[in-house]
């Protein structure tokens, strides 16, 4: 069976993740390589329906922490199911705009639920699927907030609204997933020049296509 590999891309809100997925993806196309872009929650009619609860407001109701997590874990299900295994069983390189780990960074640290829970979630809704690289984009939550409100012409959740605290819980939340699992995340200076960036991803992409 073909194997091809998944790469996730985390960070906190402004951080670039979606003009370094785009950059990413097209480099990856002209060396050849089959590249799927998805996203999370989303990426399946049916996940991208629990993607509109779950960042929008309904008549005024906020949606409680406990039901986030399960929402996501649905979302991470339907996905893993009908369209991560099936590309990677194809040998793609499938490239996700968040995935696990952002549900436990946001509903395990940033929102206070259990940990224990919110791993058992992951682990029931995602099997044995794990990213084989998980780029972070870290910024500081102050810089990724002023960008995030000055992408007008661009998708904005109620995320974004959260307060500050909020952000920087979420940071320090992937900064330690990071460190716990060194084996597949990279860090990424994401404060710098797009371009910047960019070298910094091509550079842990190449080092992870060399050991495939």
């Amino acid at each position: 069976m073909k194997k091809g590999l998944f790469i996730t891309f985390e960070g906190m809100e402004g951080c670039g993740k979606s003009t370094q997925i785009h950059l990413l993806a097209e480099e990856l196309k002209l060396a050849g390589r089959e590249i799927v872009v998805t996203r999370s929650p989303g990426g399946t009619p049916v996940a991208e329906r629990i993607r509109a609860i779950l960042k929008t407001r309904t008549d005024g109701e906020d949606l409680a922490p406990e039901t986030e997590l399960l929402l996501f874990g649905a979302c991470h299900a339907q996905m893993t199911r009908t369209l991560i295994t099936p590309v990677l069983e194809r040998g793609a390189i499938l490239l996700c705009d968040r995935f696990f780990d952002s549900t436990t960074a946001y509903q395990g640290y940033a929102r206070g639920l259990d940990m224990d829970m919110v791993l058992r979630v992951n682990r029931f809704a995602c099997g044995f699927v794990q990213p084989d690289l998980t780029l972070l984009l870290d910024i500081d939550p102050v810089q990724g907030i002023e960008r995030s409100r000055n992408r007008a012409a661009l998708e904005t959740d109620r995320f974004d609204s959260e307060k500050m605290k909020f952000h920087r819980d979420v940071r320090a939340a992937f900064l330690d997933l990071a460190e716990k699992h060194r084996d597949r995340f990279r860090v990424i200076d994401a404060s710098l020049e797009v371009s910047q960036v960019h070298a910094q991803i091509m550079e842990a992409v190449h080092a992870r296509l060399e050991n495939l």
